[in-house]
């Protein structure tokens, strides 16, 4: 709910961290935004209490009597204070909170904590940093002497009329308080005007209905506003606006999914709030690039892993259409007792009271991986049922039109309306080309099944013609992980554990998901996981150091191969894409046949090597790999310029060319690093070393550590999490990088892997 007199006061804010000096700083903001991504122990994820404080000024418009500051996230705890005397107490890292504040102008004081607390969700157990910070937005408003709290929104639709109802709460006194409302359409366009008197602090009526309604929907996602005026004997007290939207939807036992009276298979990804260099204290403005992204992609559908996420995050599934499952976070860890299980039920209170209308969201999850290790030793699997039973209940209660869902607890799926078990295909356990069976499986043992998480880790540059498996995976007849399966390095043979963790291996294991899944008429949905790439403190083994490398675009929203595969085969946007522009070097001799593959939608594609053409392919969504685009090519030395043209059945062309280099047959092993520097965006250079044999021939198949430390002015683009911007990172094809900033006379970069002696570039022009 929008107080429209609000005003932002993210700028000009004091922090001071335990033991640090003070800074001047903007919100978002998270004390953790860089040393998640340290590798050094002693500067690694600091938890603790920060202090933000920040003088209010009465530069205010009316109305006025009351004053109001909202934190749209304070994470983890929060106490705020006003002029030295506390005015708010908030647990809870993911949910909105307001305060209201005696005077116009003052001291605001917040003092903001993510100590590790296992009487808060989600659980240290969790596989993803607990930021700490004021990682949102903060706003200040007034009102008059009463307040609007609550406006929530129902509708009842028939084929020719939406029916609706308002259940709403105001505080302060009530004599002489009245309700003017407003709708407008999609366009702008003023449907009706009501007004009510309000007598009681909470109330309910009916509205006036809507003929005709424009339905909301992926395609079409058709948004009406509610400007809500409240008056107190005839003078304005307060005024807010809120959006909602219409639809229907049936997911009927043993599936599909129907939306608006047609069959939906909801294309799904995840989404974590996190961001190379700002952690989860995300700008907006990134956070609806990042939206932007997943619908471009062709999803229809996102879970919200795993809590409530940015007003700006939902505002942008609203706009653009995105179907949400969005997380109470109950994440591992088991159950506490009263405390851990009263803020618990708070937060699912605030996330469902606060998006209550957004026409985006038709599933509230209750919970994830409830069956794993817990914090708590009361913990029980009786206790932990009957919890997740009461939650149930009380959403339902709270919003009686929504699902409940849940991920891997099966059983919990007795519980709640809609399930996900753990189903890791060709990742935790067992093979991609058994996924069909164990899908088919689990939908008939979870009549409302959507299988949520699904896919594996990439390392950007990593890239091979196979085998991609070092020891054969087993066939099983469930896929899930288990708990510990994802570090430990004991037990049967995995891909998470045994694959080359390369784009290429995971082109392949996501191309026979999509095709399995858009083969099987009863299937509701899955979503991927996960979209981006993301901070964990739980692997700091992966190639990139506590960074899950699942994600279709790096931490920093840049594409990695596997996205053009999903757009190719999700949308109608013109795509060719040659495996792949991260591909530079290929091993062999003169005339050795390489495989070259191709990503598109188009519906023929002729492939030219070094000018040649090699001959038209045709698009066929159910061959595999790669719909049928793999062409087998004998390449020169040197240089080999790959240029793929795509041509739609309307006419357009898409063209995309890229160039690798045939290096010698390989065979010696990797001797030394050699470097070179590029130019990058702006003024940065990039430092770029390759592992080289002796003969000082590139080693491609030979994977090390590398770090990097700069000597001399400069500045590194490290702890972001990426593939250029990580002071310890594993090489991809024997290859590695690192930005550098504002480097000046006497720059140098040293890179170091263990067995070589370090290697010192110049950064001088």
């Amino acid at each position: 709910m929008i107080h429209t007199n609000r005003m932002q006061i993210n700028d000009r804010w004091q922090f001071r961290f335990e033991g640090d000096e003070a800074e001047t700083i903007d919100l978002p903001h998270s004390w953790n935004s860089l040393d998640t991504m340290e590798p050094d122990p002693e500067r690694h994820y600091r938890r603790g209490i920060g202090v933000y404080e920040r003088e209010i000024t009465a530069d205010f418009s009316p109305p006025h009597a009351r004053y109001f500051v909202r934190f749209e996230a304070a994470a983890m705890k929060a106490t705020v204070s006003f002029d030295g005397e506390t005015v708010g107490r908030h647990a809870g890292g993911y949910t909105a909170f307001d305060v209201e504040i005696p005077h116009p102008a003052g001291a605001l004081r917040v003092e903001v904590d993510n100590r590790p607390d296992r009487h808060l969700i989600p659980s240290d157990l969790s596989d993803f940093f607990l930021y700490g910070g004021l990682t949102r937005s903060v706003w200040r408003y007034t009102t008059g002497a009463t307040r609007l709290v609550r406006l929530h929104v129902t509708s009842a639709l028939d084929e020719f009329q939406a029916k609706l109802t308002l259940n709403g709460v105001c505080d302060g006194p009530l004599d002489g308080v009245s309700l003017h409302l407003e709708l407008k359409g999609a366009d702008g366009t003023p449907i009706w005007q009501a007004s009510r008197p309000i007598a009681e602090s909470t109330f309910t009526f009916r509205l006036p209905s809507v003929d005709q309604p424009e339905l909301w929907s992926p395609d079409q996602p058709a948004l009406y506003t509610l400007l809500a005026r409240l008056y107190r004997h005839d003078r304005l007290s307060d005024e807010v606006e809120e959006r909602i939207g219409f639809r229907t939807y049936d997911f009927p036992a043993g599936g599909p999914f129907y939306l608006n009276g047609e069959r939906l298979l909801l294309r799904g990804t995840h989404r974590h709030e996190d961001w190379a260099g700002f952690g989860s204290a995300v700008p907006d403005a990134l956070s609806r690039q990042e939206m932007a992204q997943i619908k471009a992609a062709g999803f229809n559908f996102v879970r919200l892993g795993h809590y409530p996420q940015a007003d700006a995050v939902l505002d942008a599934c609203d706009e653009l259409g995105l179907i949400v499952w969005e997380e109470l976070p109950w994440c591992r860890g088991g159950i506490g007792r009263d405390l851990f299980k009263a803020q618990a039920r708070m937060m699912l209170d605030e996330m469902i009271d606060q998006h209550f209308n957004r026409p985006s969201i038709f599933f509230w999850g209750l919970g994830n991986e409830l069956d794993w290790e817990s914090e708590h030793p009361e913990t029980t699997d009786d206790n932990v049922y009957a919890f997740l039973g009461e939650l149930h209940d009380r959403a339902r209660r709270l919003d009686p039109a929504r699902l409940t869902a849940l991920r891997r607890y099966d059983r919990g799926a007795a519980i709640v309306d809609v399930y996900s078990p753990s189903i890791w295909s060709g990742w935790y356990r067992g093979r991609y080309e058994d996924y069909e069976l164990v899908l088919e499986d689990a939908m008939t043992r979870f009549p409302r099944l959507l299988h949520a998480e699904w896919g594996g880790d990439s390392h950007v540059g990593r890239h091979n013609g196979g085998p991609h498996l070092r020891r054969d995976i087993a066939h099983h007849t469930t896929h899930e992980e288990n708990p510990g399966v994802a570090l430990s390095k004991e037990g049967e043979a995995r891909a998470s554990l045994d694959s080359d963790w390369s784009e290429s291996y995971i082109l392949d294991l996501m191309e026979w998901h999509l095709q399995v899944q858009e083969r099987l008429p009863r299937l509701a949905g899955t979503a991927q996981w996960v979209f981006k790439d993301f901070g964990t403190p739980l692997r700091p083994e992966n190639p990139i150091p506590y960074v899950n490398q699942k994600g279709l675009v790096a931490r920093d929203g840049t594409l990695k191969d596997v996205y053009a595969l999903f757009q190719a085969r999700q949308t109608a946007t013109p795509v060719c894409r040659i495996e792949s522009p991260s591909w530079p070097l290929r091993s062999g001799l003169p005339g050795v046949i390489k495989r070259v593959r191709v990503y598109s939608n188009c519906e023929r594609v002729e492939l030219w090597v070094n000018d040649r053409s090699h001959g038209v392919k045709f698009v066929n969504p159910a061959v595999f790999p790669a719909g049928g685009l793999v062409w087998m090519i004998p390449f020169q030395a040197g240089e080999n310029e790959l240029r793929a043209e795509g041509t739609m059945a309307d006419g357009r062309q898409i063209t995309h060319a890229i160039t690798q280099t045939l290096t010698g047959s390989g065979g010696k092993a990797a001797a030394k690093l050699h470097g070179w520097v590029e130019p990058a965006e702006g003024s940065a250079v990039r430092v770029v070393v390759q592992l080289v044999n002796d003969l000082d021939t590139a080693v491609i198949d030979d994977e090390r550590r590398i770090s990097f430390q700069l000597q001399g002015p400069g500045r590194l683009h490290a702890n972001q999490g990426t593939p250029d911007g990580s002071r310890l990172i594993e090489t991809a094809n024997g290859r590695a990088a690192i930005l550098v900033h504002e480097t000046a006379e006497g720059s140098l970069v040293v890179a170091a892997v263990e067995g070589f002696p370090p290697l010192i570039v110049s950064l001088a022009d």
